[in-house]
């Protein structure tokens, strides 16, 4: 399970470090391949799979309806972006330059652990997205039933 947010840089060659903690277990579970995509929603983010997590997410996408067309656009957008990447010798991971322009990614971003897979945002996109579910929150907004029915 992928869990915790870092604060990481990017280099001018568009990579990034994977934190210490998550290196070993990545090597491991999946030799060190991942896949990198966009996150087909409202977020400008990058979702980044172990292989073998991304390859059960891939038949799921592809055995979607073809002739509905939100389904047409997420394969589009999971399967048409998805990218193979691999960890480097020094555990640095290269995000091609068409995800970086998509998630808008600058210098500072933000690893976000989501069980199965990482978030990679923006740093300051995270903080302003942290703002705005915070506000929402003090609202009367009402929660889902899915996560009404949550206990933790």
């Amino acid at each position: 399970m992928f869990r915790g947010a870092n604060t990481l840089n990017l280099d001018t060659k568009g990579r990034f470090a994977v934190p210490t903690v998550h290196r070993e277990p990545l090597v491991q579970r999946c030799g060190g391949r991942l896949v990198l995509t966009v996150n087909n929603t409202r977020e400008r983010c990058l979702w980044v799979y172990p292989q073998d997590e991304w390859e059960r997410v891939e038949q799921k996408v592809v055995d979607l309806p073809s002739f509905d067309p939100a389904a047409q656009a997420l394969k589009r957008f999971l399967i048409g972006y998805a990218t193979d990447c691999e960890l480097d010798s020094v555990s640095r991971i290269r995000i091609p330059t068409p995800l970086r322009e998509f998630a808008a990614l600058e210098k500072h971003i933000v690893l976000i652990g989501q069980g199965n897979k990482f978030e990679i945002w923006d740093e300051s996109r995270w903080k302003a997205r942290c703002d705005e579910w915070l506000a929402a929150q003090t609202g009367d907004e009402r929660l889902s039933v899915e996560l009404e029915s949550l206990s933790l």
